[in-house]
């Protein structure tokens, strides 16, 4: 089986904020359940940005940026490049994004058979109310 994973859980490993704990759980389970995972070639440059603004805003100090990108750099993914641009701009207005980054997320795991995991609760509903397969992270 195949999971696809978003950027926001790797973001979250990385600089062990209060959902790492729940995410952390699930790459567990994934682990042990010999789930491989999945993300679009993308997802190290939203990771970076995710990190750019995290320092910026001063939630996360500029030394622990390299303690972060290795979390998120040794994470077992195999990235896929954009395969089929017209359908993840098609994904995306159909989802009212404003953006095709979190469409190219939702169509690999369309291709993969897959299930997209978030912690993008707006995604996730808005995903799952049209019968795509993107599951929410719950954590406390």
């Amino acid at each position: 089986m195949a999971v696809v994973v978003d950027a926001n859980l790797l973001v979250s490993l990385g600089v062990d904020d209060a959902r790492a704990p729940a995410v952390g759980s699930l790459f567990t389970r994934w682990g042990e359940e010999g789930e491989s995972l999945h993300a679009p070639a993308l997802m190290p440059y939203e990771a970076a940005n995710a990190l750019t603004r995290l320092v910026v805003a001063g939630k996360l100090p500029a030394e622990s940026l390299l303690r972060a990108w290795t979390t998120i750099e040794q994470a077992p993914i195999t990235y896929h490049p954009l395969a089929d641009a017209p359908t993840v701009i098609e994904r995306a207005l159909g989802l009212d994004r404003e953006s095709a980054y979190d469409a190219a997320y939702v169509v690999l795991a369309e291709q993969l058979g897959a299930e997209l995991w978030t912690l993008d609760g707006p995604l996730a509903r808005n995903a799952s109310g049209r019968g795509l397969p993107v599951r929410l992270v719950e954590h406390e």
